[in-house]
């Protein structure tokens, strides 16, 4: 992104039109990126919640069952009848389960809401940036003249056609090194 914006700064007379492009592109890959991490989420807590079921109802189902059993005796001073009691031992199952899971849906739905939250900022960045171009197109050369005195008294010799020399020795180097 930092590349990105000192290329804009640093067009002379015009935003070259591959950066309109590249922009465009960049707002395909934020979305692109923010599906796909999403989808990560879901599916690391799916597998999670997978490992989970496997001992809850494999190991913890059948040690839930006896206790229940043995308490409804207790509670109801006659004994568990699979066809009139399942109902409720099945509903006091799911409802354990659903108490005990809870806290991993909400860890999914944490992970999932700062990472939209995070890729709403990057858009709302992206879109900030791609205004930013439109202006610096519309900029006249007194406007850049400005622009370039603000930069040198910031930094003497800072101006937009030194950020432009600059990116360009950069690239030329980058070219000459992977033979480009």
């Amino acid at each position: 992104m930092i590349i990105f914006v000192i290329l804009l700064i640093s067009g002379c007379a015009t935003i070259p039109p591959e950066i309109t492009k590249a922009h465009s592109k960049e707002l395909e890959i934020i979305e692109a990126l923010k599906v796909s991490h999403l989808a990560m989420v879901d599916s690391f807590i799916d597998q999670k919640i997978t490992v989970f079921e496997n001992f809850f109802f494999s190991k913890y189902g059948p040690v839930f069952r006896a206790n229940w059993m043995a308490s409804f005796k207790e509670i109801n001073n006659r004994e568990y009848d699979e066809e009139q009691d399942f109902p409720s031992l099945y509903n006091d199952l799911v409802a354990e389960y659903q108490e005990l899971i809870a806290p991993i849906e909400k860890i999914r739905f944490d992970l999932k809401t700062s990472i939209t939250t995070e890729y709403t900022n990057a858009v709302s960045l992206h879109t900030t940036t791609g205004n930013w171009i439109e202006n610096l197109k519309k900029l006249n050369d007194s406007q850049r003249k400005t622009i370039n005195s603000t930069l040198d008294t910031i930094k003497p010799g800072l101006s937009i056609d030194a950020i432009n020399i600059a990116v360009e020795e950069a690239i030329t180097k980058v070219k000459a090194k992977y033979q480009l």
